[in-house]
């Protein structure tokens, strides 16, 4: 067989000016791609906001809010103070998330003028906890009426602290006045930041003897007290006859990495009765990172059910793991509820490599998918969008 030579007399190495100008044309390239993804983004949202579905107004007006139209925070507002209480805690919980310069003041001017208003945004911080409000918080959880109160310390839980946040909750939780179920919730905060040996006996006491609530929260709760009673006192919870604080504890022993529990919780989340899937599917988020990922790719191949799948989805907005496989199993899924739900948790961990798939769903024929793939393109990239640009 004849020898080949490679002859490298005529390979012309790149400069490093030509490898330069190479990577500026790239920079430039993909700046304009970014752009174009935004401009598209708020056009789609702004057809969003004059559709007669309000659920797509709602949406299109949290979008164009991020980048700082006033016309979108004045479409919110409206719906957020209106007569229907569906509408208005859907705009609530939009207004919540979105970073208008003005959108906080807005929030605490119809807090200040609007009791209703205040109890379903306490409500709705409790699932979507938002770090500036929690001066405004710890105010409720110190005036507010009880059924306020208890809202106010579960959005605490998940939130940044402020400097005298525990000193406040310590008080609250000490004070004879404060019901047993707000309590739960403070005892859940202090646990959750390292104080669980000082609170001991008071979260064992409320496993033992609270009600449905307390003890439910009690149980996820104990997860950080790492004593033999506190383990005794969660398997005596994983057997109550009512679910909630069965999968509570279940899913804070499954936390510790005992094979038979977990297994026992992705039963429930793939087999058990729909409620009871999509509460195991949401306590996901409690389980270490490397733990809900296995666990997660297990019920992916379970084929989940669309409705805990999309909890599952939820959850993953706080889990510090790898999530590729989660959105290529959300994306790819029949149901347009999952997909929506990942676009959502795309834009909420705001992937800017994901902008430009993101984008390809803005031409979709389902308009909360559009919608939600421009929400998720602004919500990542705000200052991609050109103001002054016509819509």
């Amino acid at each position: 067989m004849p020898r080949i030579v490679l002859s490298t007399r005529f390979i012309i190495l790149p400069t490093a000016a030509f490898l330069c100008s190479l990577l500026t044309l790239v920079a430039i390239a993909k700046t304009d791609s970014l752009e174009e993804a935004a401009t598209n983004a708020v056009k789609t949202a702004a057809e969003l906001l004059q559709s007669e579905n309000y659920y797509d107004r709602i949406l299109g007006a949290g979008t164009l809010s991020d980048i700082g139209n006033e016309t979108g925070l004045e479409v919110l507002e409206e719906f957020a103070i209106g007569n229907d209480i569906v509408y208005q805690r859907s705009a609530i919980d939009t207004l919540i998330g979105v970073r208008h310069p003005n959108g906080i003041d807005l929030i605490y001017r119809l807090a200040a003028d609007n009791q209703m208003f205040t109890q379903f945004l306490v409500q709705s911080l409790a699932t979507n906890p938002r770090d500036d409000m929690s001066e405004f918080l710890l105010a409720i959880l110190q005036e507010g009426p009880p059924d306020v109160q208890r809202y106010a310390m579960q959005a605490l839980v998940h939130m940044r602290d402020s400097p005298n946040a525990i000193e406040v909750v310590k008080s609250v939780v000490d004070s004879s006045n404060t019901d047993g179920t707000t309590k739960a919730y403070g005892y859940y905060f202090l646990a959750r930041r390292g104080h669980a040996n000082e609170i001991a006996e008071q979260m064992l006491k409320l496993a033992a003897a609270g009600d449905l609530y307390q003890r439910e929260v009690i149980a996820v709760a104990l997860k950080y007290l790492k004593t033999d009673r506190a383990y005794e006192a969660l398997a005596i919870l994983q057997k109550s006859e009512d679910p909630r604080v069965s999968l509570a504890a279940l899913a804070s022993i499954a936390a510790q990495g005992e094979k038979k529990y977990v297994n026992e919780l992705i039963n429930v989340i793939a087999r058990g009765k729909e409620l009871n899937a999509e509460v195991g599917a949401s306590a996901v988020r409690r389980l270490p990172p490397k733990l809900a990922h296995e666990l997660s790719i297990e019920l992916f191949a379970l084929k989940i059910r669309p409705i805990p799948g999309a909890r599952l989805l939820e959850a993953w907005r706080g889990i510090e793991w790898d999530p590729s496989e989660i959105y290529e199993w959300g994306l790819a899924h029949d149901d347009p509820d999952v997909r929506l739900q990942t676009l959502w948790l795309i834009g909420e961990r705001k992937e800017r490599k994901k902008i430009e798939l993101l984008a390809t769903y803005l031409d979709d024929a389902n308009p909360r998918i559009r919608g939600m793939a421009a929400w998720a393109i602004i919500r990542i990239a705000p200052e991609a969008f050109k103001i002054g640009t016509e819509v």
